[in-house]
């Protein structure tokens, strides 16, 4: 048989097969053809987090890591799609299929038995800093990943001989064949291995820090959580240089779907992985009457106050990466549980809440809400901020004798939940050069955690401008108020 009369029937035979198809359910299509696998990742699990009520833990600003932070030292925490250590962690060992060199993924092979990509490992980023504390260290063949559906994985150590348990050079030998081709490709993967997978090694001084990979073994399709347990983790040596303080850390995080965004015109890159989508969130502005409307029958104008709301809500979308929905509510409405954050942005009038309203605004606070007060339209008709300040300070008492009412340091938390501030921002008073201003906020701590704010710098009045560059420091104020209430609640 010659080689055209070959040809002529492998083609007769593909067109055979192309018809056969044609004609054939849609089933057999799905079958020779099946969709591409959708893509998942983990992103911190902040419900579960909440459960501790230890005000170390928190999420990062782009609510991809977990963050233990006491202080004197931070960890921070970050699960490695495989989409992340191929196309930017190790792009250059992640083409050449199953030759690729990269050791946490199958890089850019397919199973032919699956049809797609499956995961090799469970990767995380670990990053320990160590500003001012004692000796720091960790031992990764400590940690072990817990999922929901009763799986137990302990950490990889690196070379099989310094490793307890399992390490990635056996794992990788147990699946090495003989020829010279697997043996450089087993090297170099063994090379990236020490290069950037955490061991037990040297202490990290005061000043220091260290990063590197954890490794575990894959995640079931069904698994929906997971909670990271760094056992051991070392916080001090005694005299003879032996760990002897030690910290328990348990993070959590749950399995969520990847989107897929392409990029605008003009960029270098043609498409991105959008590792979670916006966080969805209400905010509700507080409506209340006052006695003046009482007496005389007139509503007062609350424009600003809706404006104020509806530019937050912008800034929120645009900058914080958080859809937010602006929503008004009584303060006697359950909807107000929906709200991390409630503003209570009071005009002329004096403010008339009834025992309902405040019973209903001290369940908000107990169960982990955040109130924001702010002196919209300046009057001289009542003593502003003695009044608000009283209100919140009933309202915390009422919750938990312990509240206590104080001006916020700028050194606080609540300054750099989002964006560090240095100083406090310009208020309408400062713009206005008003007599008597304040100088700081005054905050509702229920111990070192603040639950509210009384401001009397008209910030509201500014936001209800809309002018976002023009007053970026007042927005940036508002967004680590933000931020800090979804890190508490």
């Amino acid at each position: 048989m010659n080689a055209h009369t070959r040809s002529v029937r492998r083609f007769g035979g593909v067109l055979v097969l192309l018809l056969f198809l044609a004609g054939c359910d849609s089933a057999y299509r799905y079958f020779l053809f099946s969709p591409p696998q959708p893509e998942f990742t983990l992103e911190p699990d902040i419900d579960m987090m909440r459960q501790y009520n230890d005000s170390s833990y928190s999420v990062s600003k782009d609510g991809q890591s977990v963050i233990f932070d006491r202080k004197t030292f931070k960890v921070q925490v970050k699960y490695m799609s495989d989409y992340q250590l191929n196309t930017v962690e190790f792009p250059d060992d992640s083409k050449d299929g199953e030759y690729s060199a990269n050791p946490f993924t199958y890089a850019n092979w397919i199973d032919p038995r699956l049809g797609y990509t499956p995961n090799r490992f469970s990767v995380f980023k670990v990053s320990i800093f160590n500003y001012t504390g004692g000796k720091l260290n960790y031992d990764p063949e400590n940690s072990f990943l817990v999922t929901d559906r009763g799986d137990l994985f302990s950490g990889y150590g690196r070379e099989e001989k310094t490793s307890r348990n399992q390490s990635l050079e056996g794992y990788f030998k147990r699946r090495k064949g003989a020829s010279g081709v697997e043996d450089e490709i087993h090297e170099r993967r063994m090379g990236i291995v020490r290069n950037s997978v955490l061991y037990l090694g040297r202490p990290i001084y005061a000043g220091d820090n260290r990063e590197g990979l954890i490794v575990f073994d894959p995640l079931d399709e069904s698994v929906q959580l997971t909670k990271l347990v760094f056992e051991n983790f070392i916080t001090g040596y005694d005299e003879n240089n032996e760990p002897s303080d030690f910290l328990t850390l348990q993070l959590y995080f749950k399995r969520v779907q990847v989107q897929r965004e392409l990029i605008a015109e003009g960029a270098v890159r043609t498409d991105t992985a959008t590792v979670r989508q916006k966080r969805s969130i209400s905010l509700h502005r507080v409506t209340y009457k006052t006695f003046d409307e009482i007496r005389s029958g007139i509503r007062e104008n609350w424009e600003f106050a809706e404006k104020a709301l509806a530019s937050i809500a912008r800034f929120a979308s645009d900058s914080l990466q958080i859809q937010v929905t602006p929503k008004e509510a009584s303060p006697s409405s359950t909807e107000l549980e929906e709200s991390p954050v409630i503003f209570i942005f009071t005009g002329p009038g004096d403010p008339l809440f009834d025992e309902e309203d405040q019973k209903n605004l001290r369940n908000y606070i107990r169960r982990g809400g955040f109130i924001f007060i702010d002196n919209g339209v300046f009057t001289t008709k009542y003593e502003y901020t003695a009044r608000m300040e009283g209100l919140l300070r009933d309202l915390g008492t009422a919750v938990d004798a312990k509240m206590k009412i104080s001006p916020i340091p700028i050194d606080h938390a609540i300054y750099r939940a989002w964006e560090k501030m240095l100083e406090l921002p310009p208020g309408q008073d400062d713009l206005e050069e008003l007599p008597r201003r304040h100088r700081e906020l005054t905050g509702l701590f229920w111990n070192d955690r603040v639950v509210g704010i009384v401001s009397s710098k008209g910030y509201s009045s500014i936001w209800s401008k809309g002018d976002i560059q023009k007053y970026e420091s007042q927005y940036v104020l508002v967004g680590n108020i933000i931020e800090y209430a979804l890190k508490q609640r």
